[in-house]
């Protein structure tokens, strides 16, 4: 099992409560109803959908800040996927040693995180210094 599997296996086995002491993080009903949302959920989630789904009501700057937080903390990450709008799913970055890809449909426009990265060797240009890559397969969903 790769790391970033291991990583997810780990977060979803642990509580909400768990996960968030973990991080020195308070517990709050907001974190605690988020977090047991992103364990629960089967594909990225944008502000949108975590807006229909929270039951603990929660302003925008809010609902951002504790995103903010959870990823600082790598109990989720964000994804560009080049639509406009950021989609948040469990786990660390891809770019802070947890690679995967992410496939996202371009009919529904969810983004699931993908496992069985294989290890890319790119050779960058002469003087180029790469930081991170991000992979986004295109396509359509199972759903669609």
């Amino acid at each position: 099992m790769k790391k970033a599997e291991k990583q997810i296996v780990k977060i979803v086995d642990q509580s909400s409560q768990e996960l968030l002491e973990g991080k020195g993080l308070k517990k709050t009903k907001l974190r605690m109803e988020l977090m047991q949302h992103f364990k629960n959920a089967r594909h990225a989630q944008s502000y949108g959908d975590l807006k229909k789904v929270l039951v603990e009501p929660a302003d925008k700057s809010t609902l951002y800040r504790n995103l903010s937080i959870f990823e600082e903390v790598g109990l989720i990450h964000s994804i560009n996927d080049h639509t406009g709008t950021a989609k948040y799913a469990l786990g660390a970055s891809p770019s802070s040693g947890h690679e995967h890809a992410h496939f996202v449909c371009e009919n529904c426009e969810n983004v699931y995180c993908v496992k069985g990265m294989p290890e890319l060797q790119l050779e960058v240009p002469t003087g180029f210094r790469s930081k991170n890559i991000h992979t986004i397969i295109r396509g359509i969903c199972a759903n669609c």
